[in-house]
């Protein structure tokens, strides 16, 4: 409650004194007195008084409007504390799987740009028959291997098709035989395809007879094959091979004129 102060000769305001002034006889006659002072006579009074309120009564009414701004902001903490535990795990559960697939194809770059793996490429250096006079005739393919990969090995298994053809038709199968091919190298490979019990096309049964004209032959071959890079092994690969060749004659001297070998790596 407020305290009220009488006037004295000296009152403090604030830390400063305010000083009535004293009679003076060596003063200046009165003016004339105001008219509205006569109509008024509490005009007169000179007293001051000094108001006196302690800091805890001094009070402040917010304004209305912070009253909604404080409760919008409330219910908007509310509304996110109360966020699904399953839409949090969804949440976290997509970052990491994000992280992880940067972090694989990283590594996945970091690997092909070291390893620099490249398809075996096939060449077929020789194809000479063998008993040409015999039903089933053997055909025997001499071809280089090559791998260019920097770090990267193929182990080849054994016993995969191979299949000789001539216009769509098939003249021959074997198997192709084991191999371990290492980075950077060439080898030699060799197989035996055996011919079908069946009638050989024109051109064929003339070249086995002992005639220099061309043939165009195809070759194909169905290989398993593992890549070795880093001490890790990938199995389940396959690589398909495929060699359209033009050979002049099959024995006595055959000799491949034009050769283009595909290799392609599949499921």
């Amino acid at each position: 409650m407020a305290d009220r102060v009488p006037p004295g000769s000296h009152s403090i305001a604030f830390g400063s004194p305010i000083v009535h002034p004293t009679s003076n006889t060596n003063k200046e006659p009165d003016p004339e007195p105001d008219p509205n002072t006569i109509r008024h006579p509490w005009l007169l009074s000179t007293e001051t008084y000094i108001v006196q309120v302690a800091k805890y009564h001094i009070y402040r009414v917010p304004p209305p409007e912070n009253a909604y701004l404080v409760e919008r902001y409330r219910n908007q903490v509310t509304h996110r504390t109360k966020r699904s535990p399953v839409l949090v795990c969804l949440a976290w559960l997509c970052v990491s799987l994000l992280v992880l697939l940067v972090l694989f194809s990283i590594v996945s770059v970091i690997f092909f740009i070291t390893v620099r793996a490249g398809e075996p490429q096939f060449t077929v250096d020789q194809v000479h028959v063998k008993n040409s006079t015999a039903v089933t005739p053997e055909y025997d393919f001499i071809m280089s291997l090559s791998n260019p990969s920097k770090s990267m090995s193929y182990p080849f298994e054994k016993d995969e098709a191979a299949f000789l053809s001539y216009n769509g038709v098939n003249i021959a199968i074997g198997q192709t035989p084991e191999l371990e091919q290492d980075s950077k190298s060439t080898s030699k490979i060799n197989f035996v395809l055996h011919g079908l019990k069946i009638v050989v096309p024109k051109h064929i049964a003339k070249a086995l007879k002992g005639s220099n004209d061309d043939l165009e032959l195809e070759l194909e071959l169905e290989i398993r094959v593992s890549a070795k890079a880093w001490g890790l092994d990938v199995d389940g690969m396959h690589i398909a091979v495929n060699c359209d060749m033009t050979s002049q004659g099959l024995v006595k001297e055959s000799k491949i004129k034009t050769q283009s070998c595909k290799t392609r790596f599949r499921s």
